[in-house]
């Protein structure tokens, strides 16, 4: 005959099997937090290891690069002394020549290997600095006003050699300024500009286009007298007429646009800047004032370029608006494209005006 369990048996059981699933839930669940422990600690140790190792070789090639600038440093410094040890024996030479007690032929002999040797001074110079070489040919006339005045521009820096002129009367002072192929064109303004304030007057500006200059000079500038012949009334018109023609035809401008944004500006200058752009032919776009100064708009006056082969472009514009307004400086900074199409980046500059 079967038997059954009492109600107080069959709980009993119930309990027990209860208790059996529950450790054995509880044990799979630690199991499961265990393993998911392990792995999160594996994958942070060994983030962290990569992290160690990289930064351990960031360091590595922080004193690497610290050891090599250094090293340039010193190389540089010693050039540096070599340079104006030469330079001061140079020009020692150079009055000993010009003594008049020597023979002419010897004399210019010599002379010539100077000049070679000063060449070769500029050239070494340009390797171990930043700064665009000034040559000067000073002349008696023009005093120290154009030495005091290159010396006290501080943006940018120019290196300045000294050159004495073949011939000087003492009656004419220097009215050209040379620049090379390589040269700022914003450098060249900013120089002039300088220059103008210090009641030096320079007539012509001119940049080196024989193909024996491209190489050193290609980024030095070189201010000189020349000889200029007033011309006829009849030849001034010719002239003056010839040149429009042949700056109607040169003028490519039309080709590229130019949006123009500003934010509290001076109003008379802002006008002046627009009427000059369109002058020069320029596809300008002006857009309304900003009412604020969003992170984006440039702190300084600033033309924008978002194409490579345009940077000489935008150089000249920046360069001829500052030279064309007194006291504003234009610079040039390579933009980051946004609000501007692939299509767009070939022809098209932007110009922040500021105050």
């Amino acid at each position: 005959m079967k038997t059954y369990k009492s109600i107080e048996e069959t709980i009993a059981d119930v309990r027990r099997k209860d208790k059996r699933y529950n450790y054995i839930y509880l044990v799979v669940v630690l199991i499961m937090i265990a393993v998911i422990a392990s792995i999160i600690i594996y994958t942070q140790d060994k983030k962290n290891r990569e992290n160690v190792a990289l930064i351990a070789e960031y360091e590595m090639k922080l004193k690497e690069y610290e050891r090599l600038l250094k090293e340039d440093k010193s190389r540089a410094d010693s050039i540096t002394q070599l340079v104006d040890t030469l330079r001061t024996e140079l020009v020692r030479i150079e009055n000993d020549l010009n003594d008049d007690a020597k023979p002419r032929e010897t004399r210019q002999t010599v002379l010539n290997n100077v000049t070679q040797a000063q060449d070769k001074l500029v050239r070494i110079t340009n390797n171990i600095s930043d700064n665009t070489i000034i040559r000067y040919y000073k002349r008696t006339a023009d005093g120290n006003r154009i030495q005091n005045a290159i010396e006290s521009i501080k943006d940018p820096s120019f290196t300045l050699n000294l050159k004495k002129p073949l011939s000087d009367n003492g009656h004419y002072k220097v009215n050209t300024i040379w620049y090379g192929a390589e040269v700022n064109r914003i450098e060249v303004s900013k120089l002039i500009k300088s220059l103008r304030k210090s009641g030096i007057r320079i007539k012509n500006v001119k940049k080196f286009d024989n193909p024996h200059t491209k190489t050193w000079k290609s980024k030095v500038i070189e201010i000189r007298y020349e000889s200029i012949r007033p011309p006829k009334p009849a030849e001034d018109e010719k002239k003056a007429d010839a040149e429009a023609s042949n700056s109607r035809e040169k003028n490519n401008n039309d080709q590229y646009k130019v949006r123009f944004y500003s934010y509290k500006p001076d109003t008379t200058i802002k006008k002046k800047l627009i009427t000059f752009i369109r002058k020069e032919s320029y596809t300008l776009t002006v857009y309304p004032d900003w009412k604020e100064k969003h992170s984006f708009f440039a702190k300084v006056p600033t033309v924008f370029y978002y194409n490579k082969d345009t940077k000489d472009i935008a150089e000249k514009l920046a360069a001829t608006l500052s030279d064309y307004i007194k006291g504003v400086t234009f610079k040039v900074q390579y933009g980051n494209g946004y609000g501007i199409t692939e299509k767009e980046k070939k022809n098209t500059f932007l110009v922040h005006y500021t105050q």
